[in-house]
């Protein structure tokens, strides 16, 4: 994850923790179906603006991963991958459009009527951009809906204050291990 230029020079961060950083903190719980458990930092920074991360997490329940952030690569170039791990089970996901969930699948090399098993093999899952209105919400008309719909007394499986809540929570732990 990187955020480039527009921190050059900056030696205060807030900006990048608020804009970018605070994004895992949220996403990362979610995917591992649990909150943080142990959290190291380690930090390098080369030069004031440029900032590197890497956060090492655990779960209570036995998941492992890692957050690699700066502000040092290009986002012109593929940057993100998250990886989390636990038990015969692992996620990866490559720059936002790339999914694979893998699972515990038997081998079939030795099994002349192996069939793909949609309980255990691995899921992937690419968005089809010729049609991003229905793959990918983008704007605030899908927010906006969302927020309707909750106005209106519907359920929706959106985040609420409590989940931002704890994202800041979350941020605040991260940054408290990092030397400024």
């Amino acid at each position: 994850m990187t955020a480039s230029g527009y921190f050059e020079g900056q030696t205060d961060y807030t900006g990048f923790f608020l804009h970018h950083c605070v994004h895992y903190m949220d996403l990362i719980p979610w995917f591992a179906g649990e909150d943080f458990g142990d959290m190291t930092v380690r930090s390098v920074p080369p030069r004031p603006g440029k900032l590197l991360l890497h956060l090492n997490f655990t779960t209570p329940q036995g998941k492992i991963g890692n957050i690699v952030m700066g502000t040092v690569q290009s986002r012109g170039t593929p940057m993100e991958k998250i990886r989390i791990m636990g038990d015969h089970t692992r996620l990866h996901v490559d720059n936002i459009i790339d999914v694979a969930l893998y699972r515990d699948p038997p081998f079939k090399a030795d099994d002349p009527g192996a069939v793909l098993d949609p309980a255990s093999d691995t899921l992937c899952w690419r968005p089809n951009f010729t049609a991003a209105a229905n793959e990918d919400h983008k704007g605030y008309a899908p927010l906006l809906a969302d927020m309707a719909a909750l106005l209106r007394g519907e359920s929706r499986d959106v985040p609420d204050i409590g989940d931002e809540v704890r994202a800041m929570e979350r941020l605040e732990r991260m940054i408290a291990q990092i030397p400024l």
